[in-house]
């Protein structure tokens, strides 16, 4: 089993939660979180809009309600400010998993390394001076050095979708130029009544754009996006040929990211689709191609990093390439995150 534990626990560090808890290869045995209610936490674990109830028990082990059981494994549940103050070397963490999105853990990675965890993977996070790689599965997973690589980035929910497809078309056909614009769910800083960009509730932000103050349920909200950064740290030979623009839409889950791209190579559509269903074959975990005709919310809860709208396939003039991406920006992404944490550990499900 893989020892993981997990600091942060919203929407990222829950749905984590709930894969290794239901895993057969992977053991939770640490979880840290800021506020300092665990009975909340459990609930927001055991109960989610989304994703609906969890379907295993989880029981108190002790009075302090600091020690879990689920499926005859046990947790701990800290709620400390400070990730130093964890004691790590208490406990035999294979890969801790963070999901905090601040920037001071990542900076205290190599602390907790030094005290005895093994693997540090840094969840949705941009290109970053201060990890030893950036890992996107099915793109650049093979790049991966144990010897080299301790603090890992698995990059953010956009990139780890439009990567693995733009890494088959380079393969394939060649990319000449390409944009993405990607459709993202509100997330929990936005407004929900219209205010100024500072009471947005992100903190540290340094975005100036009046329009990321307006209420967040009503309108789709143009924002600029990191996706294409994200992109070209694990595809570099695409800088200067790929750029990206999002909105923020009204939809709770499951992002799509529309992407044209424009191919060195000649290709047909039916050449495309048989590729990409290849590619499903060859990395189930990755790739799906959908044929009907759906729509977001029937995408809610897949563990594929992609799935290809084969209805929205369109190629012009032999080299431009139109596709629609869908992907769960929390459970897909998620999913891909455990199979770093599988990967850095040595071993697969």
């Amino acid at each position: 089993m893989i020892n993981i534990a997990i600091n942060g626990f919203g929407r990222i560090g829950r749905a984590l939660a709930r894969q290794i808890l239901t895993s057969r290869d992977c053991r939770l045995v640490l979880v840290n979180e800021l506020d300092p209610n665990v009975d909340n936490a459990l609930y927001l674990l055991k109960y989610d809009s989304l994703y609906g109830r969890f379907p295993n028990q989880i029981d108190a082990l002790k009075s302090d309600g600091a020690e879990f059981i689920c499926n005859g494994t046990c947790f701990r549940f800290y709620t400390v400010p400070n990730s130093d103050d964890i004691p790590w070397e208490s406990h035999q963490i294979d890969v801790l998993i963070d999901a905090t999105g601040i920037k001071a853990n990542v900076l205290a990675a190599r602390r907790h390394i030094k005290r005895g965890v093994s693997k540090v993977v840094i969840t949705h996070s941009p290109p970053e001076k201060d990890v030893d790689a950036t890992i996107i599965m099915g793109v650049n997973d093979s790049s991966y050095d144990a010897c080299k690589h301790n603090v890992l980035s698995s990059s953010i929910c956009d990139a780890s979708a439009i990567a693995p497809v733009l890494h088959e078309l380079q393969k394939g056909w060649g990319v000449e130029s390409c944009f993405a614009t990607t459709l993202h769910p509100w997330l929990s800083y936005q407004n929900l009544l219209d205010g100024p960009v500072s009471s947005v509730s992100s903190p540290g932000h340094f975005w100036q754009d009046y329009a990321l103050g307006r209420n967040s349920v009503l309108s789709l909200i143009p924002k600029d996006t990191t996706a294409a950064d994200a992109v070209l740290k694990v595809m570099p030979e695409l800088k200067d040929k790929l750029d990206a623009i999002s909105f923020r839409v009204p939809t709770n889950i499951v992002s799509a990211s529309d992407v044209t791209v424009m191919l060195k190579n000649n290709v047909s559509r039916q050449e495309l689709l048989e590729h990409f269903k290849a590619s499903s074959i060859a990395r189930p975990d990755i790739f799906e191609v959908e044929e009907q005709s759906l729509v977001s919310i029937d995408f809610l809860g897949t563990s594929k990093s992609v799935i290809i709208d084969a209805r929205r396939v369109k190629v012009l003039n032999e080299r431009m390439v139109k596709m629609v991406l869908w992907y769960d920006n929390e459970w897909g992404y998620s999913s891909r995150v455990l199979d770093i944490a599988r990967m850095v550990a040595g071993r697969k499900e």
